[in-house]
């Protein structure tokens, strides 16, 4: 399990929007840049399911399951590229039927395969967000508010 720890900053029905700095885990992030990042870069902020029913303040512990982020990495940046290659294949395969160049019709088949392997991802991202099925969840409240919890 990946684990962070973080600040809730607003509730959003029942979820909760958390702001944590950048764990060491980031760095090595090729794409810790696109995060949704606050303040120069320090930190982020990302949503969350809130089981404990953390409040607005409270610092908490946030967990997401390692191979589930194995998968979203996996989703995100392998499939497309998988997805080229099927399609480079698909056109130079299809280009003596058509009387086409084959470099050119594996150019175009896998771009456009390439470009259609992110519609798929953003849509599959869209469902994501409706079940929240891959949020991270908060797992428990260290301190609440200004106090320590007993």
């Amino acid at each position: 399990m990946a684990t962070e720890q973080g600040r809730v900053t607003a509730i959003k029905e029942n979820n909760a929007i958390v702001r944590t700095r950048r764990s060491s885990a980031c760095e090595g992030c090729r794409e810790k840049e696109n995060c949704s990042v606050v303040e120069g870069g320090k930190e982020m902020e990302f949503e969350a399911s809130n089981i404990p029913n953390a409040q607005v303040g409270d610092t908490v512990d946030v967990e997401m399951k390692t191979g589930l982020l194995l998968l979203l990495s996996f989703f995100l940046y392998v499939f497309p590229i998988l997805l080229m290659f099927a399609g480079a294949l698909i056109g130079s395969y299809l280009a003596p039927h058509f009387n086409g160049d084959p470099s050119l019709f594996a150019a175009v088949f896998g771009f456009a395969f390439f470009i259609g392997a992110f519609g798929v991802v953003k849509l599959k991202d869209r469902q994501a967000a409706k079940t929240g099925k891959y949020r991270p969840v908060i797992v428990r409240i260290r301190k609440t508010g200004n106090k320590a919890e007993a």
